[in-house]
């Protein structure tokens, strides 16, 4: 072996070391970045306390760890991000969840509103934790709160055991490793599925005519989420085929959704679709969503 390579051999260890040590020493969980514009009028419209804790409490930390944990299972999903955040926004911003006299209500003051804090850490920790916002939003949506917590838990222990038992090799396996010791406790998960929940009450209630005629139209479907017999795999479709739905749906892709895990997405993050259902009758469905391509 020549001398250049073996000086390139050791460069490169070094190079991987280095990387190493820093995914050891740096606390990733911590990192805040620049939440996309169309998410900027919910965090104007958080309380001080609700806008701290999404910036830098556990609320970030918990969405900072569960976007790196299962960022490779996340289809990409840019359109869907961006009208949601149009849609929170809105919502936040709506008599709903902002009340004007907020200034009279004293030590309350910080607990008034829209309980946006998982949205507002999901967006200040990049696309991937926005993704486990809508999902935490779908376990809601059907489970109670006790159940969700105990789901958030099993999903994440598969998560850690199946990044644990990668076969990348090098760097991508150091910080494999490294994702898959990832720790968040049950008190964590149940403040991200509180924060959610709380959404979901704040949501349905400003879109109230939409969201109560969508759900009644998904309760005469009767279909169910998936048959998927574990948890995590049965999450997991749901989940994913919701999220690449959508996409489709607020780009203007006309499509046929028959998944049950993709009409649990449609009650779940306040995006509404002109629809035809069909049935025993076939019924045209005009929600009239501006946040939708083509609707006026």
């Amino acid at each position: 072996m020549s001398l250049g390579k073996v000086t390139a051999s050791a460069a490169s260890g070094s190079f991987e070391a280095t990387l190493a040590l820093a995914a050891v020493n740096i606390d990733f969980s911590l990192i805040k970045i620049e939440a996309p514009k169309e998410y900027r009028d919910l965090g104007l419209a958080l309380s001080k306390k609700r806008n701290t804790e999404a910036e830098n409490g556990e609320v970030h930390v918990t969405a900072r760890r569960l976007g790196a944990l299962f960022a490779d299972t996340i289809p990409k999903t840019p359109n869907l991000y961006r009208a949601y955040g149009l849609r929170a926004s809105e919502i936040a911003k709506s008599g709903v969840s902002h009340p004007s006299s907020a200034k009279h209500y004293g030590m309350f003051a910080d607990h008034l509103g829209a309980d946006g804090t998982s949205i507002w850490a999901a967006a200040t920790s990049g696309e991937t934790a926005i993704a486990l916002h809508l999902l935490a939003c779908m376990l809601a949506r059907i489970w109670s709160h006790a159940e969700a917590v105990s789901i958030w838990v099993e999903i994440l222990e598969e998560r850690k055991r199946i990044v644990n038992s990668s076969e990348q090799e090098g760097i991508l396996g150091i910080l494999a490793l490294q994702t898959s010791r990832v720790s968040l406790s049950r008190s964590q998960l149940a403040v991200w599925d509180t924060s959610a929940r709380s959404w979901l009450q704040t949501a349905d209630e400003a879109k109230n005519f939409q969201q109560t005629q969508l759900m009644l139209i998904l309760k005469n479907l009767g279909t169910s989420v998936n048959s998927k017999p574990f948890v995590y795999e049965s999450v997991l479709e749901a989940w994913t085929s919701s999220l690449t739905a959508m996409e489709n749906l607020v780009k203007g892709s006309s499509q046929r959704i028959e998944n049950g895990g993709a009409l649990l997405g449609l009650a779940s993050w306040h995006l509404y679709r002109d629809m035809l259902v069909l049935g025993r009758t076939t019924k045209q469905i005009a929600q009239k969503d501006t946040s939708i391509p083509g609707v006026r």
